[in-house]
């Protein structure tokens, strides 16, 4: 199959790479010298193109979105989340609909992660019989090398555009579709700036959730314990990933009415493991019993050779590109970010 990447930055390069690992010919495209051609125009055939990869800054989203359909007007497109920004929605919903025969998804990783698959069977299994009091989601990560060179910068989205669209996949993946669609209709209780969510909706479980670009963690003590290393282990005790330390603290849990946690931990091997981060587990923990699940598989990749085939099959239907959920974010952020 062949497949288009444009932009080969740090994200199109893991694309490119996956996909030719998968077996398929990709060629990139970009200003960069590594890249195959420098602009779009140069590409070969665009009508013999199986898929397009859009992994461009975000606010080159709708431009780029705009020249692939021009060629390609039945095009299948993978796009990089954010999909645009908040003031292009109305501009990429009339895109779409100037090219019906055209599908368009945006990268939702976590959606088609199997240690989120194991993680919600096991909140469902549980589900039935002891009802969830409480949701908690945390992705915290040290960015600030990451700002000082270039990268990550989201002046739109603000602290949001970084780890929620993860975050609201996993929250989406755990409560039925029509309470997860109250959830984005709701006015949080509170916001923090750094930024931790606080939602209480009746009938629905609290919920919160919590990320730090600054490596300042949340809920040390809802996962701390699924990890194995002392540096690890020392981060995590303090609260704090310090500048540079590429420890990620990422997990999803959740409490049940009766004391049970399902805890999904992503990483938890960090500074002990060579291949750390394709090591996951599932905890199941109540007063009388705690059992782990390993979950191993790279989930950028496996979620990105999903996609590929939901874009190519023409039986299946194509996923949203989620905008309610971008406009969550956008509303999120707005509130803090200084014009």
């Amino acid at each position: 199959m062949r497949i288009v990447v444009i932009g080969a930055g740090m994200i199109g390069a893991r694309h490119a790479a996956y996909f030719a690992q998968a077996g398929h010919q990709v060629s990139t495209v970009d200003q960069k010298a590594t890249a195959d051609f420098d602009r779009l125009a140069l590409v070969p055939d665009p009508a013999e193109v199986a898929a397009w990869v859009v992994a461009t800054p975000t606010a080159t989203h709708l431009p780029v979105l705009g020249e692939v359909l021009s060629y390609q007007r039945d095009a299948r497109i993978l796009l990089e989340k954010p999909a645009c920004y908040p003031t292009e929605f109305a501009d990429l919903t009339r895109l779409v609909r100037r090219y019906p025969r055209a599908r368009i998804v945006v990268n939702d990783v976590y959606a088609y992660s199997a240690a989120v698959r194991r993680f919600t069977e096991s909140v469902r299994q549980f589900r039935a019989s002891d009802q969830i009091r409480k949701i908690t989601i945390e992705f915290t990560k040290n960015r600030e090398r990451d700002v000082a060179n270039g990268r990550f910068v989201d002046t739109q989205y603000g602290e949001p555009g970084y780890e929620f669209f993860h975050m609201l996949s996993i929250l989406r993946s755990v409560l039925p579709a029509d309470q997860y669609q109250t959830y984005l209709r709701t006015v949080p209780i509170s916001v923090t700036p750094e930024m931790r969510v606080c939602t209480s909706i009746p009938g629905l479980p609290e919920v919160e959730i919590y990320a730090s670009s600054k490596g300042v963690i949340g809920f040390a003590d809802l996962a701390g314990f699924a990890f194995s290393g002392d540096i690890a282990k020392d981060h995590i005790h303090r609260s704090l990933i310090p500048y540079g330390d590429e420890l990620r603290y990422r997990f999803a849990d959740v409490e049940f009415a009766s004391g049970r946690h399902v805890t999904l931990v992503f990483e938890p091997h960090y500074g002990v493991a060579v291949d750390y981060k394709n090591e996951h587990a599932v905890h199941i923990r109540d007063a009388a019993s705690q059992h782990r699940f390993t979950v191993s598989g790279n989930h950028f990749k496996e979620a990105l050779l999903i996609q590929l085939d939901l874009l190519c099959r023409t039986a299946v239907s194509t996923p949203p590109l989620r905008l309610p959920e971008h406009q969550f974010m956008a509303d999120l952020g707005g509130q803090f970010i200084k014009v």
